[in-house]
């Protein structure tokens, strides 16, 4: 495997979601998905033709080794992902919701990581002569203990000359919005490219609907905002990014949602690769639309796109609106 230029940090888990359009209570079975946030963004880099790696734990025995079946047939590297004894992985259960009616997920276990007080992870050596590390809201939210990992593992980021990029993600299943905006204020000086919503921006920024998002540079050493944008009725997405030289809009791209649940991170991945391969932001802001609206016609955690599909949409596919 080629070496790999990005490394995120995070746990896998296993989605049970009901049918599109059935309920819980009565179907009679499950749709069986391995994903978790940092674990699809490495993936859909790895598709894309970036090398990625992803750190976490695996538990030993059975389950452990299902999942390490199914990763070694992914374009990821594992090799920073080692076994613990008497782990578990994670897991939700949920329903794919449609607008007007929105996801629900009705019980999420976290695996074992959210448990773990002292971490095998030697930064240091897993960061060296890589170019980007990720992690999110959602392993920073399983503990302060993943908070704390998560803050080291930024840091020695830096130490090693590699940009961070973050995406707060937030999840009520793991934790409070108080505890949320808490816990994570504490990492955002560590952060260069930041991937954030509205909520976020007013709740960690003061900035309210309408205004400016540059306010985010000024209380952060972030040089980059990258916002998903779609549209009420969840019909058109597509990105906006915020720089010091101004902001960049992609296309708005005419979706149909099958399964919203990876679009962010297919979103998050196709900009890094982006900015891996040296392009400009407005051209990164298309690449991560892209791939972000080819997501929502994939059914899984992960769209495995590969760059020939995301150059094929923007070149000319006919549901484009602008």
């Amino acid at each position: 495997m080629t070496t790999p230029v990005v490394v995120t940090f995070g746990e896998a888990l296993f989605r049970l979601s009901a049918p599109k359009g059935e309920r819980l209570e009565r179907t009679d079975r499950v749709d069986f998905y391995l994903g978790g946030t940092e674990l699809n963004v490495a993936a859909n880099l790895g598709a894309l033709g970036c090398p990625a790696a992803w750190v976490s734990c695996l538990p030993e025995g059975a389950t452990g080794e299902m999942v390490r079946g199914r990763l070694n047939r992914l374009p990821v590297d594992i090799s920073a992902a080692p076994s613990i004894s008497g782990g578990r992985l994670g897991w939700y259960m949920m329903e794919s919701g449609s607008a007007p009616r929105p996801d629900l997920v009705f019980e999420r276990r976290a695996g074992s990581l959210a448990e773990m007080e002292r971490f095998p992870f030697d930064w240091a050596n897993i960061l060296s002569d890589k170019k980007f590390f990720h992690t999110s809201g959602v392993t920073a939210g399983l503990s302060p203990h993943t908070t704390a990992e998560v803050s080291r593992a930024m840091q020695a980021s830096h130490s090693a000359g590699v940009a961070v990029s973050y995406d707060f993600n937030y999840r009520r299943t793991l934790w409070s919005i108080e505890e949320a905006v808490r816990r994570q204020k504490a990492l955002l000086p560590h952060v260069d490219v930041l991937f954030c919503g509205p909520t976020e921006l007013e709740l960690f920024f003061g900035v309210k609907p309408g205004g400016d998002p540059a306010a985010v540079f000024d209380q952060t050493r972030a040089h980059t905002l990258v916002m998903g944008w779609r549209s009420q009725d969840e019909v058109h997405y597509g990105v906006d990014v915020v720089t010091a030289k101004g902001q960049f809009s992609s296309r708005r791209h005419l979706v149909h949602n099958i399964d919203r649940i990876g679009v962010g991170d297919a979103m998050t991945a196709g900009f890094l690769a982006a900015l891996v391969a040296g392009a400009d932001t407005q051209s990164a802001a298309e690449l991560a639309a892209a791939a972000g609206a080819l997501k929502y016609s994939i059914k899984g955690d992960m769209a495995l796109l590969k760059r020939h599909e995301l150059d094929d949409l923007l070149k000319g596919y006919r549901a484009v609106v602008r």
